[in-house]
């Protein structure tokens, strides 16, 4: 994989808002995963903002905020989502199920359309390069980062690369006839993260190698092998999860679950996350791992130049 740097980061999520790669106050054992509300009116226009949902303005705020802080016309905008807008897809749904159904605005089904995102911010930034919008529930950001790598190689100079779920009640509701325990369901989260990209700019922080892959290989094997090829030593390594259990291993660990809740793409705040880590130069390698899913893993390898 080609190497990616990375120069500019912004997330929200149930921490707060976050620009930059100066590490917060991280708050720990939170009962409650919402994504706080950032000055969304700082960046959005205000009659657009009063028919977004939650979802669609957490991922402008923060690719608007990446955007206003470079400057730069992007080459391309890669967005990676797990479910979508679901807020709009349930209000659509409802739409559509009423009995009194009548003519419906065409407005209903486009903003529930998970490339909502990737489609507002193009339309709020007038770009007309490269659109993309990944959707591998568990593994959206995973497949969205390697998309971008190898828009790279065609000669994309500056992506502006995203992920972002928001929460629902219904999902509860769902989580609970699907047998899921209580203290699971009291942890779904949501949140959103964008970050600048280029494989010809040089910075400090760069994005190594990507690897997502499909249950059957024992993921600890999975981890040292990656790990090998990429010639990283583990005792260099700071090991970041998106679920929230500890493993046998030499590298000290921090979960993301725990900070953030629980959503398809929280990898991408844990790479918000590592980039603070890396910034600080606590370690020369940052492993981010997405073990949300049974039925496979997600790796993205993080360096320090």
């Amino acid at each position: 994989m080609q190497k990616l740097y990375i120069h500019q980061a912004v997330s929200i999520s149930a921490q707060g808002f976050w620009v930059g790669f100066s590490l917060p106050v991280l708050r720990e054992n939170l009962q409650r995963y919402r994504a706080i509300d950032a000055d969304y009116k700082s960046v959005i226009p205000a009659m657009a903002l009063r028919r977004m949902s939650k979802i669609t303005k957490m991922a402008l705020w923060c690719g608007l905020t990446v955007s206003k802080n470079t400057g730069l016309d992007w080459d391309g905008i890669i967005v990676g989502t797990g479910l979508g807008n679901l807020a709009d897809t349930e209000k659509f749904l409802n739409l559509i199920s009423s009995p009194d159904l009548g003519l419906i605005s065409p407005t209903a089904f486009t903003q529930s359309s998970h490339n909502t995102l990737s489609g507002q911010l193009a339309l709020q930034l007038k770009n007309h390069g490269y659109n993309m919008t990944h959707v591998q529930r568990n593994f959206s950001f995973e497949n969205a980062l390697k998309d971008a790598s190898l828009q790279c190689q065609f000669g994309l100079k500056a992506i502006l690369l995203g992920a972002a779920d928001e929460h629902i009640p219904l999902l509860d509701h769902l989580a609970k006839e699907a047998g899921y325990e209580e203290a699971d369901i009291d942890k779904f989260g949501e949140g959103a993260s964008f970050f600048q990209l280029s494989a010809e700019q040089p910075s400090e922080i760069f994005v190594r190698d990507v690897l997502v892959k499909t249950a059957g290989e024992d993921p600890l094997q999975s981890i040292g092998a990656f790990l090998e090829k990429n010639q990283v030593d583990i005792d260099s390594t700071l090991l970041i999860s998106t679920a929230d259990t500890t493993y046998d291993f030499k590298m000290k660990q921090r979960s993301v679950a725990e900070l953030a809740g629980k959503y398809m793409t929280s990898s991408g705040i844990a790479v918000h996350l590592a980039c603070s880590y890396l910034a600080q130069q606590d370690y020369q390698y940052v492993l981010v791992w997405n073990n949300h899913s049974t039925n496979g893993l997600g790796l993205i390898l993080l360096g320090h130049a």
